[in-house]
């Protein structure tokens, strides 16, 4: 009996990215499907309700020289981090430097020029970016976001602190990369803002736009720098009104929204976030924690995500983690091994979007192939329906079968 392609769609829409990548293979029909760039739009529209609950797949760590660990927000129990399938990495000094519907943002010192990486930890896929000129490596600052008036993905160059401090004759100037295009191209120098961003900052992607804190020339003044990725235009967001005129020690997203952190260093931080780069909502107050530790601080807090729970994960200072209970106003210590330091946080939301987006001939994908099932039919049935979740669950019960 076949079974009607559009049911099969539904129902591979909302599985999950691992189980969608084992799939592949139970014919070539599904491959195809589960690769075409309509069903990778559909999934990734189920991803961004998700992440609009302000959910997460996992939390990737960078640890600069080292491996990237990912930890999962939704187990509250103790767990130990896991250390992503990447060889690239552990071998030279790197920095994260944004993220977007699944795909990471790497710029890599290798101790010669440097090179710039898209990676997508779900698939296992990664790809060699072009460089701009005069590209200085982990000292540059970039971004990565999703223009949807172009259905394209965009890596934008912005002037460094670093660089305007130690580069002689450096020259702010901002550049864009399009994925379709495969090309770099420069902004007119009066798009330019007058602006600096610390090159260990990750960009921040929501309301249609890359966000950071950038200071201004010598001023010890931090602004929030919007880049609009249709309109490709700069702009300063006005903070949240604030009576104790606090500065902002974080920006990101929760909730699918721009979120800024204010903090009272030995008291209570404020969470408010905005959808339109105007109205702000105070979305949550988190007192200090009563922890035995004095280094925790609210100022050394980094909203991450929440649970299922409804609990929000906090990393504190690159040295651990608390899930704060909103209701009840209580703080638990995440009990994480394996996660003691690292230098950077991604909350990660998985996808199948690919990192050669635009370039899908390129061959730069680190995803095993496996040989195909049997039943090669030009649509999809129960049976293969049947025998898909079967692998699935069979892999699972072999991983469980060994850590017994």
């Amino acid at each position: 009996m076949e079974f009607p392609e559009d049911i099969t769609v539904e129902i591979l829409k909302r599985l999950p990215v691992k189980t969608l990548v084992r799939f592949k293979c139970v014919s070539k029909w599904w491959r195809s499907l589960i690769n075409s760039p309509s069903f990778v739009k559909t999934h990734m529209g189920r991803i961004r309700s998700e992440s609009h609950l302000g959910l997460a797949s996992c939390i990737i760590l960078s640890r600069y020289g080292d491996s990237l660990l990912s930890i999962d927000p939704q187990n509250e129990g103790p767990q130990q981090a896991m250390e992503l399938d990447f060889p690239m990495l552990p071998y030279f000094p790197y920095y994260v430097k944004g993220h977007c519907d699944g795909l990471i943002c790497c710029v890599v010192n290798d101790g010669s020029q440097g090179f710039l990486l898209l990676y997508n930890a779900s698939i296992r896929e990664y790809r060699k970016m072009p460089i701009p000129p005069n590209f200085r490596s982990t000292r540059e600052v970039f971004g990565l976001g999703f223009d949807s008036s172009t259905q394209d993905y965009k890596i934008v160059r912005i002037p460094s602190m670093y660089c305007r401090l130690k580069v002689p004759g450096f020259v702010p100037k901002v550049e864009v990369f399009s994925l379709k295009s495969n090309s770099w191209r420069k902004l007119p120098d009066e798009d330019t803002p007058p602006y600096f961003v610390e090159h260990v900052f990750q960009a921040t992607c929501a309301n249609g736009g890359l966000y950071w804190l950038a200071e201004e020339g010598d001023s010890l003044r931090c602004v929030i720098l919007r880049f609009d990725l249709s309109l490709e235009k700069f702009k300063v967001v006005p903070p949240p009104p604030d009576e104790l005129n606090r500065n902002i020690s974080w920006i990101g997203a929760l909730k699918g929204q721009l979120c800024v952190l204010h903090s009272q260093r030995l008291s209570y931080v404020d969470v408010w976030g905005t959808k339109d780069d105007k109205t702000w909502t105070k979305l949550i107050t988190i007192p200090r924690s009563q922890g035995s530790s004095p280094s925790v601080y609210g100022s050394r807090y980094t909203p991450l995500c929440y649970t299922k729970s409804g609990s929000l994960l906090i990393s504190v200072g690159g040295e651990g983690f608390l899930t704060y209970e909103p209701v009840e106003k209580t703080f638990r210590q995440a009990e994480i091994r394996g996660a003691e330091h690292y230098l950077q946080e991604t909350a990660y939301f998985e996808s199948l979007v690919s990192p050669n987006f635009g370039n899908e001939h390129a061959s730069t994908s680190g995803e095993e192939e496996e040989g195909w099932l049997a039943d090669t039919t030009s649509n999809s049935s129960i049976r293969q329906l049947i025998l898909g979740l079967r692998r699935g669950l069979s892999s699972k019960s072999s991983r469980r079968s060994k850590q017994r």
